[in-house]
């Protein structure tokens, strides 16, 4: 069966071919993935730009010779741990270490100057009973590092973006959605749905409007409410004097679109310091199988305690979970 490409596939294969870097490359390729026809005559093409990406992504993960962590560990390979990793993107000067610091402790480094961070810095931002890995990286137009913060960015769970109220925070979100555009990124908008194949590498994201201690009439944030809070969340916080850092845990693991869920064995007490993190909508037999591999198939019920209509009701394998539910598995 013939191909049949299309014109638009076929300006999106030229942008490929004449783009002169790897991040550039990879933001067409992700493009020719979502604009070619899918049909039979278009698996093995298919098959090989999915071969392409990985081949790509492989080098992007490579250290440049000369570049932050060459000969050595590679700083922007980083291992996710806890409930999710967030990171914390944003043009230079916009606070982002000193959010790192203020709300994990992390020793980032933080200066007035321009490009401080020059590799990122991980800290867990803790919320109840779990914690959040908290990611500063380096600013977006920071151009020796773009290409490594390219694949970090692409691993994360949710983004952050850091706007600085001292500024106008409306020119800078358009800046940073410039830098993302041409890396082949988007922001995920309100009620719109994660799309695995849309032409940009969606990114679900909150707007973090730091510094408010230096918008004292609030006329900045009102600016940049009107202008983009029908778009995204946003949030507000000054390192200053702590304004809107002591909701930012729940806020965080919220927009994470995560729960916690708890097990207990039978006539004994749940651990209530170590729960399990899963997926908002995951079932009973979701939780299980996350627990150990073997309940996937021998869990007939479980005993709920939560949001059951009465304590330790038997519920089945499809029971949607909701956050501090405890389960007893039986099998």
């Amino acid at each position: 069966m013939p191909a049949n490409l299309t014109p638009q596939y076929r300006e999106v294969e030229r942008k490929y071919r004449e783009a002169t870097s790897l991040a550039a490359r990879i933001a067409a390729l992700q493009e020719m993935m979502a604009v070619i026809p899918k049909h039979k005559g278009t698996d093995h093409l298919r098959g090989e730009l999915r071969a392409r990406m990985a081949k790509h992504m492989e080098e992007m993960e490579k250290p440049r010779a000369g570049g932050p962590g060459s000969g050595g560990p590679q700083p922007f390979n980083i291992r996710k741990e806890g409930a999710g990793q967030v990171l914390l993107i944003g043009l230079t000067t916009s606070g982002k270490s000193e959010l790192l610091n203020a709300l994990t402790g992390a020793p980032a480094k933080t200066g007035d100057y321009r490009f401080t961070t020059q590799v990122p810095m991980v800290g867990m931002l803790p919320f109840e009973n779990v914690n959040i890995q908290l990611i500063d990286t380096p600013s977006l137009d920071y151009k020796d590092i773009q290409s490594q913060l390219f694949g970090l960015l692409r691993q994360s769970d949710y983004v952050l973006v850091v706007l600085d109220l001292s500024k106008d925070p409306v020119k800078e979100l358009e800046e940073v959605m410039g830098v993302l555009d041409q890396w082949g990124f988007a922001l995920l908008e309100k009620g719109q749905s994660l799309d695995e194949d849309a032409a940009k590498v969606q990114k679900p994201a909150t707007l973090l409007a730091n510094k408010a201690d230096m918008d004292e009439d609030g006329a900045r944030f009102q600016a940049l409410e009107s202008a983009c809070g029908s778009r995204f969340p946003i949030l507000r916080a000054s390192c200053l004097d702590g304004a809107g850092l002591g909701v930012m845990g729940r806020e965080v693991f919220q927009a994470l679109g995560k729960i916690r869920v708890y097990t207990k064995p039978p006539s004994g007490k749940p651990s209530m310091d170590d729960p399990m993190v899963v997926p908002v909508g995951s079932t009973v037999a979701d939780a299980a199988e996350r627990l150990h591999k073997d309940w996937r198939d021998k869990l007939k019920y479980a005993l709920l305690w939560g949001s059951a209509k009465f304590e330790g009701q038997r519920v089945g394998r499809e029971y949607v979970l909701f956050d501090g539910d405890v389960m007893e598995l039986h099998g």
